[in-house]
């Protein structure tokens, strides 16, 4: 037999593509696979040529420029370079040095070879109005490529509140070490610089600072971006300006989140002296200071040590923190606190003692622990916020994740005090005040204390100074307008936020304040804007489940609520309870009652392992009475007496719309029509909509 002869290639790094995939927005090998597809016309998506690259086997230089021309970045930067090839050589010749050039075009036999990751919907959703069912013969779940969140108890709606809003300045740091591109060679006496302004304020008015801090020592130049001629590049500076030295600042932005980097330019080198980021939402001249003296210190060090590397994140990692923030301020979807869990993880795997990165790890998993009500997501939480404050305990950002952490766990009283606390270091720490009007608002819906709406108002118009182009800030004070009774002002608001940013929270919740007008068919459309915007998830699935059974739809409704069951089932769920109840209605609507017993079953089933507050009991009841109604056992007294018992002693603190709404059926049923065309005219005035649920004058009646 003859010996196959050894085609040698080239290697590309793997952690080189994982960053340049996420930076391209693309979530997964099996992702990239199929834009490679779409891009070339090519039937079948390579997905063998992708994971044999992942995997550092060689591979043909038209493989990597393939890959590269997908994610935007020129194919060498994707290579290994010579040290690190060698160095995984020493670490894995084989793989290395053994790997053959397949057909770029070839594809593996078993589809299920690669991960890929089912996106879906932060921050947490806290409920406005509640959901009804929808009804049918099971359909075809169809699988949601994005967006597969999860559902919370109060239904309809979804508001979450994300985690912290930054822009100034304070160093993000590690106290382990992080090489950076370092100075070789000793750099020869440097007696002039020249500062580059950015085009920003917050850049110019640090270069301003910089300068006169820098001027007692150094000559000073300084020139705008748009001076600098378009083909210029930052090593050729120095020489082109006749200075012995080129710093340069550089604002990186996403949405509300900034961060700063400080560079060193010499012919020769770039060197990382700063990366300054901070919470606070308003830069003063206290924070420009503070940064400008961290800038210096950095400079000297810089100067006076050849061998001098940055010892915090570094350029990617500094701008992954960025990203991985902005991630998460954008709410209402699993997928997007996925996305930025990445992100952290790969920070972490060059700094895994910096305090910031481990404080949102904390928050990231405190989020998903709320969206998929898996608590095993709170154990990682929790590890990661003793982490971080084993590290930096009075950090703010710290300081903000326990406070996260704790009212998602409801625990409101210690995330109340840990807000304050943030407060207390960092006194124009918007997202604090944002989770502070979180904390009361859901006070005062547990206690109805009107002192905790109060400081729920107080709160929000604090954080509105300091963070007016935060789509977070109407969006809340809609919800406060709401639970106030004031829907045409809620709705207002929500127009705000929407015009600020378009988000699934803001769309949803939309929905959801038409719908309690009694507007079912403009509750849908903006349900399907939400659909069309995002991808279908199993929130806009539930939604427009809601809204298809409010028009008496009910195969839609089935198919609708099916398909959010489905999408959960693939996100380590089999549905949160609420859908299953919705459920069970939509087959109780079309005279399906053992599948519908089925379905209560399964809510009951699961709502055992939620939080079980007033809004919980009431909907278990609600099931009771429905699987007793189909075993033909509600007659029997002892039954009867149990649900009344029980649902009496909550009566007081019945305070969710659904809630209410379903209270009142089982008063309808128990005999008590009195109590429950009384719940009605209150329930009519919060919620319209949900008094034209089908059927429910016969139940009355």
């Amino acid at each position: 037999m003859a010996t196959r002869k050894r085609v040698r290639g080239v290697i590309a790094s793997r952690n080189k593509l994982e960053v340049a995939m996420l930076n391209a927005g693309i979530r997964s090998q099996s992702e990239l696979a199929k834009l490679i597809a779409e891009k070339e016309n090519i039937n079948s998506p390579p997905r063998d040529l992708v994971n044999r690259t992942f995997r550092q086997t060689r591979v043909s230089h038209q493989t990597i420029t393939r890959i590269a021309t997908v994610l935007d970045v020129p194919p060498h930067s994707l290579f290994l370079t010579q040290d690190e090839l060698e160095s995984e050589e020493e670490l894995n010749p084989v793989t290395v040095t053994d790997g053959a050039i397949y057909n770029d075009t070839s594809e593996p036999r078993n589809k299920d070879l690669e991960y890929e990751l089912d996106t879906s919907e932060e921050n947490v959703h806290e409920n406005l109005i509640p959901p009804s069912p929808p009804p049918t013969s099971p359909t075809t779940a169809v699988k949601t490529p994005r967006n597969a969140g999860t559902l919370r108890h109060t239904y309809i709606v979804a508001f979450f509140i994300i985690s912290a809003a930054l822009i100034s300045l304070t160093s993000l740091w590690n106290p382990s070490k992080n090489t950076v591109d370092s100075v070789t060679t000793p750099l020869a006496k440097v007696q002039s610089l020249m500062i580059i302004k950015g085009t920003s304020e917050l850049e110019k008015e640090l270069a301003r600072k910089l300068t006169k801090r820098l001027k007692k020592d150094f000559t000073i130049s300084s020139v705008s971006i748009s001076d600098i001629a378009a083909n210029d590049s930052p090593y050729s500076l120095a020489e082109n300006y006749n200075v012995d030295l080129v710093i340069s600042l550089e604002l990186v932005e996403k949405g509300i989140f900034k961060a700063l980097l400080g560079f060193a330019y010499t012919t020769a080198n770039k060197t990382l002296l700063a990366s300054l980021i901070d919470s606070e939402t308003i830069v003063t001249e206290k924070t420009i200071d503070k940064s400008s003296a961290k800038l210096e210190s950095a400079l000297k060090q810089y100067l006076a040590a050849p061998e001098y590397s940055y010892k915090g994140l570094d350029e990617t990692n500094a701008k992954n923190y960025v990203s991985s923030q902005a991630l998460l301020h954008k709410g209402l979807n699993e997928g997007n606190v996925n996305a930025a869990l990445e992100k952290t993880h790969l920070i972490l795997a060059a700094a895994p003692k910096n305090p910031l990165v481990l404080a949102q790890l904390c928050n990231l998993y405190a989020q998903k622990m709320y969206l998929t009500a898996d608590d095993n997501y709170l154990v990682h939480a929790t590890d990661a916020c003793n982490r971080a404050s084993e590290q930096a305990k009075d950090k703010p950002e710290v300081l903000f994740s326990l406070a996260q952490k704790s009212r998602r766990e409801n625990d409101i009283e210690s995330a109340i005090a840990y807000y304050l606390e943030v407060l207390k270091v960092s006194p124009n720490y918007s997202s604090a005040y944002v989770g502070l009007t979180e904390s009361y608002l859901k006070k005062f819906l547990m206690t109805k204390d009107s002192e905790a709406m109060s400081l729920a108002k107080e709160n929000i118009v604090k954080a509105s100074r300091l963070a007016p182009n935060d789509w977070m800030i109407p969006f809340i004070e809609a919800r406060l307008h709401y639970y106030e009774g004031n829907a045409s002002l809620a709705l207002k608001k929500f127009e705000e936020s929407k015009d600020i940013e378009v988000t699934q929270n803001v769309l949803g919740n939309l929905g959801s304040i038409y719908f309690c007008n009694g507007n079912i068919e403009a509750a849908f459309q903006n349900y399907k804007a939400m659909e069309h915007e995002f991808g279908a998830s199993n929130i806009s699935d539930h939604l427009l489940a809601t809204a298809s059974f409010y028009m008496q739809k009910y195969d839609d409704a089935i198919e609708y609520n099916l398909k959010s069951l489905e999408t959960m089932a693939d996100s380590n769920s089999n549905g949160l309870y609420p859908i299953w109840i919705n459920l069970g209605d939509s087959y109780l609507a079309k005279g399906m009652k053992q599948e519908a017993m089925g379905a209560y079953e399964q809510a009951v089933k699961i709502s055992q392992r939620s939080d079980q507050n007033t809004t919980v009991i009431v909907d278990q009841l609600y099931a009771y009475l429905h699987i007793s109604r189909i075993n033909h056992t509600f007659e029997t007294e002892s039954v009867k007496m149990g649900i009344r018992d029980e649902l009496s002693s909550i009566e007081s603190q019945v305070s969710d719309p659904g809630a209410k709404f379903r209270s009142m059926v089982i008063w309808a049923y128990l005999g008590e029509k009195e109590k429950a065309r009384s719940i009605q005219k209150v329930l009519t005035a919060q919620c319209k909509g949900l008094a034209k649920y089908p059927g429910v004058e016969k139940i009355l009646n």
